[in-house]
């Protein structure tokens, strides 16, 4: 089955950069209109807190920081209509977190573009292996999340989680 994504997908796995709808393993959700896409951060802590669960994972708490530094990135994305690990100005994820105040001992980041739930969201991040990595980082303790959402361009979505550890 083939997707409009699917060549960011092969661009974005090769970058590790992002993830997109995956090319048939589940049944898709149907498509919401985007004024119907939500982001319910407390929803999207408890899907991944059960999936980490599965595989004997300590929870994750939301923590502000890091949800700011999501934001940032997501509406960085956004504007330039883009997927990467890296903002417009340079940064990197631990740039980002740095520079809200958060100190370290772990950051990690998953992208999306595009997605049109954070249930299809997620379900793209668990077959990607280097995002399913992330969502199973033993020692994270703490996440932030993100949406964006734009009416023009390609995309139209933009999702930013943020993984870490305090020092």
């Amino acid at each position: 089955m083939k997707f409009p994504t699917l060549p960011v997908l092969l661009i974005g796995l090769a970058l590790s950069a992002c993830a997109e709808r995956p090319a048939g393993k589940s049944v898709p959700e149907p498509r919401l209109a985007l004024s119907q896409v939500t982001l319910e951060p407390g929803t999207a802590r408890r899907m991944i807190n059960a999936y980490r669960a599965e595989r004997g994972l300590p929870a994750l708490a939301l923590e502000k920081r890091l949800t700011r530094a999501a934001m940032q990135h997501a509406r960085d994305l956004a504007k330039g209509d883009r997927i990467s690990h890296t903002g417009t100005d340079g940064s990197d994820p631990w740039t980002r977190v740095r520079a809200n105040g958060y100190k370290p001992r772990l950051a990690a980041e998953n992208v999306g573009a595009g997605q049109r739930s954070f249930g299809e969201l997620l379900q793209g991040w668990k077959e990607s292996p280097g995002h399913n990595k992330n969502l199973l980082l033993a020692d994270a303790t703490q996440m932030g999340i993100a949406l964006v959402k734009t009416p023009n361009g390609k995309y139209r979505t933009f999702w930013t989680l943020v993984l870490g550890k305090p020092r």
